[in-house]
Parts: structure tokens; C-alpha cells; sequence
């Protein structure tokens, strides 16, 4: 009755899209961004995309058109949660600090991380068709790295003047934008290990993120709170 494909082969992908859209909505729905539920949204992405090979491999009788059209969806799920999705929640810091002039310079940046990403996940979908037997390595930088790199990044906030930490955090786009389209050979981590530290990765800085993001809340109505008996007593 439909076209595509529905069952437990992609639902996991399926799973890291809602996540990403989730993400945006709250960068773009609400006046003042939700970043620290986005980049926490950004790390379930990761994650699913992690998983969503193995729960596929998983099936017996896979046919041609199954693992195709599985490549395929990965890696358009791919642009949607690892290249406009981190755009998105650049957008909102942005938003944040409101220097026009960053908007100038961010624009040629957005195009060039776009550009390169959808170059390497269509490097990506031809080498998975014309690769004969198990790749030990990466060739470029995997789109999906946006998923670490971006979240790590995002730490930084609590730690530098937020002006500097926009412009590392922009600065950041153009390095993983070469590395994503640069030849060089990255060897692939065992698949085990790498699912245990890539969630308990996941989960710590998740955890990190919402006790700063707690603990700052917390400053803020501490200082209200001292700010109105001052007044009080004044």
C-alpha cells in the first residue's frame, strides 16, 4: 500500500529523525532556544544512528533491495540529524548573542558545512554499494561525528565568555568541514566496545548539561531572591 519501508530494519532511524526534529523545535519554537534540551537531542540522534545497523543486521534474509534502500535512508536520516540539525542549534547561539556581523560570516560557513556533508554521505552511499566484503575504516570524517564533537564543544559555554565560544564553536564548523570531504583513512573502533563508550559518553555529558543548566537556574532565582530583600530593606 505505501512505498518505503516501516518495520524494525529502520525504525531505529526513524527513531534518531524524531529525535533531531524534537531538537529543532526547540532551538526554533520558542523565543528564547532551548540549546541544552537540543544538544542533549543531538546525542539521542547519535546514538540511534549508532544502533540502527546492528538492530538491521539483526534480521535474517535481508534482501539487496533491504540493505539498499538501508544505506539509502541512513544516510539521507544522516543530513536531516548531523548537518542541518547542528546548523540549527549554531542558529540559536547565535540568536543568543545577536552580533549581526557574525550572521555575515556565518552564511558562507552553513553553505560550506552543508556542502561538504552531503559530499561525504554520497561518498559514503557509493562505496557501500561498489565495496566488496567488510571496510576496516573510514575514509573522510563521518558525518555522524557531529553527534560528539558538537556536544563536547558545547561544554565550553560554562567555562569561556560566550562571545569567544561562539566564534570557537563557528571555527569548528570549518575544520569538520575539510576533515568530512579530506582523504585520509580513519580505522573503524570494534563495534562492541565503541556502542558502551559511545552511550556511556552520551548519557555522562547528558547528565553534565542538565546539572549546569540546573545549578545555573538555581544562581540566577538565588540572586533574584537577594536582590528583592535588598530592596525590601531599602
Amino acid at each position: 500500500m505505501f512505498i518505503g519501508k516501516y518495520d524494525k530494519s529502520v525504525i531505529v532511524t526513524y527513531l534518531g529523525i524524531l529525535s533531531a526534529m524534537i531538537g529543532m523545535y526547540l532551538v526554533l519554537g520558542y523565543s528564547t532556544p532551548k540549546l541544552t534540551g537540543a544538544i542533549i537531542c543531538l546525542m539521542i540522534s547519535g546514538v540511534c544512528d549508532m544502533f540502527d545497523g546492528k538492530v538491521a543486521r539483526s534480521i535474517n534474509n535481508r534482501t539487496n533491495y533491504d540493505i539498499n534502500y538501508g544505506i539509502q535512508v541512513d544516510s539521507l536520516a544522516d543530513m536531516v540529524s548531523f548537518i542541518i540539525f547542528p546548523i540549527v542549534i549554531l542558529y540559536g547561539l547565535m540568536k543568543e548573542l545577536d552580533i549581526s556581523v557574525l550572521n555575515y560570516i556565518a552564511i558562507p560557513i552553513f553553505t560550506l558545512f552543508t556542502v561538504c556533508g552531503i559530499s561525504r554521505l554520497a561518498f559514503f552511499n557509493v562505496s557501500s554499494t561498489m565495496d566488496e566484503g567488510k571496510v576496516d575504516y573510514y575514509t573522510g570524517l563521518p558525518v555522524t561525528s557531529t553527534a560528539i564533537i558538537f556536544p563536547a564543544m558545547y561544554l565550553l559555554k560554562y567555562v569561556l565568555e560566550y562571545k569567544l565560544f561562539v566564534s570557537i564553536y563557528l571555527f569548528t564548523f570549518l575544520v569538520i568541514s575539510f576533515l568530512m570531504i579530506f582523504r585520509f583513512k580513519l580505522k573503524k573502533p570494534k563495534k562492541n566496545s565503541w556502542y558502551i563508550i559511545c552511550s556511556s559518553l552520551a548519557l555522562i555529558m547528558s547528565i553534565i548539561l542538565l546539572l549546569l543548566k540546573v545549578s545555573k537556574w538555581y544562581m540566577i532565582e538565588l540572586l533574584k531572591v537577594i536582590l528583592m530583600k535588598k530592596n525590601l530593606i531599602y
